[in-house]
């Protein structure tokens, strides 16, 4: 497809998408008023018009905010190719491990009430976790294995920050038998299934480490949705949708969003170097329909999260407000605070840190041209990222849909220098 294609293209997204009421009352400023370069910002057309000439993505849909005022919001390329859907910034992404600090400022929302603490053992919301055992041998033949008990019970601290040793299953190959055995899914699930019938099974696995030993990312964010609906006595969706969808008028997020089949964006995956809709079936990490079809029953606290680059974009100028949007609190200035600064002592992620669900760069960690110290971030598994940047007032959200994505990080570091070349 040719630039001036491209430019149609974003032109007719404009005019024809409609927005919610929400969005019409978004106040949208031009991107040289809000200090960007317009004609380096223009380079992330030739951006994801090679990306897409290329079969690396199907489309794209990104939204900028710099001082709380939108400075781009765009779609590139297709919905679904095959059919020849454009793609509008209004459609929905399944946005993965993005969900982790939906449910991270959850837990931080009943911490600040006084419902729970962030020492408080796991044991006290999920019984099956009262006698965590550490893994020592395992037969991945008979899938038989043996443990000794763990140094410490789990805290809701240790979930916050993946130090709990409880690990995924997709990343792991002993863990995903263990899980798969259990019945216990890594993201979304079809089945009849709920987040406390999985939780309770996973309490009775062993854990990959002792509790604070060390950082493993894992199933911890989806312990914690569990644990938000023992206390609030709300499903996790109902607790999303009153004290953080509702309030900061994110109108289209949620678990399953039935009815919604023609704004879901179609899933990709890359087949030696070939971009194919991923496959329907149980073999895959995900099954694609999962928004839309099925029990619907299954709230992943950790990846179930359907949504668009504007909902999502309004949660993030919330947490980088200090926790309020437009009137409405979500979080106290000082548990945000909380859950932004670096909570593992010793342990790292390379050379940055990790707060409450965060991840965090730091002076060692951060690369000339790209996002400055001190900046959160996290992403999804379908490629779909985000970051907050509060040295330059600015949140960033970037969706596409492929897994698995072989050129993601190159893709990730041009679109990021793109946006910090276009600053002045």
């Amino acid at each position: 497809m040719k630039k001036s294609s491209i430019l149609l293209l974003i032109f007719f997204l404009f005019i024809s998408c409609t927005p919610s009421e929400t969005e019409q009352a978004e106040r949208v400023s031009t991107p040289e008023d809000l200090g960007f370069d317009i004609e380096k910002l223009a380079e992330l057309d030739h951006l994801f018009e090679t990306e897409i000439e290329e079969g690396r993505i199907a489309g794209a849909s990104a939204l900028i905010k710099r001082h709380g005022e939108i400075a781009l919001k765009d779609a590139w390329g297709w919905q679904d190719i095959e059919e020849e859907r454009p793609l509008e910034p209004g459609h929905l992404f399944r946005i993965a491990s993005m969900t982790k600090a939906i449910t991270s400022t959850a837990i931080l929302q009943l911490y600040e009430r006084g419902d729970l603490d962030l020492d408080d053992p796991l044991m006290n919301y999920i019984p099956e976790f009262a006698d965590p055992q550490v893994l020592t041998e395992f037969d991945e033949e008979t899938g038989e294995f043996e443990t000794r008990p763990a140094a410490r019970s789990i805290t809701i601290h240790d979930l916050l920050t993946h130090t709990s040793g409880i690990a995924y299953g997709f990343n792991n190959e002993t863990f995903g038998i263990l899980y798969e055995n259990a019945g216990i899914p890594d993201l979304g699930t079809e089945s009849d299934l709920t987040i406390e019938e999985a939780m309770a099974a996973l309490g009775e696995l062993p854990l990959a480490h002792d509790p604070g030993e060390e950082y493993t990312y894992g199933l911890n964010t989806d312990v914690l949705g569990r644990v938000i609906e023992v206390v609030s006595g709300q499903t996790l969706a109902e607790y999303f949708e009153e004290h953080i969808f509702r309030p900061l008028g994110m109108e289209n997020t949620g678990f399953y969003l039935p009815g919604r089949e023609d704004d879901l964006v179609t899933l990709y995956t890359t087949v030696e170097d070939e971009l194919l809709p991923a496959p329907s079936n149980d073999d895959q990490i995900i099954t694609p329909n999962f928004p839309v079809q099925g029990a619907m029953s299954y709230y992943s606290g950790g990846a179930g999260l359907t949504s668009t680059v504007y909902d999502y974009s309004r949660f993030l100028q919330a947490l980088l407000n200090g926790g309020e949007l437009n009137g409405s609190r979500i979080l106290e200035e000082e548990t945000w605070e909380l859950m932004s600064t670096h909570q593992i002592d010793d342990l790292r992620l390379g050379d940055n840190k990790f707060g409450y669900g965060l991840h965090i760069t730091t002076p060692e960690g951060a690369d000339e041209g790209k996002r400055p110290p001190g900046s959160l971030s996290w992403g999804g598994i379908f490629q779909t990222t985000y970051w907050i940047d509060p040295v330059n007032e600015m949140t960033v959200v970037l969706y596409t849909q492929v897994y698995p994505s072989p050129t993601q990080a190159d893709f990730y570091e041009r679109f990021e220098r793109i946006i910090y070349s276009s600053i002045n």
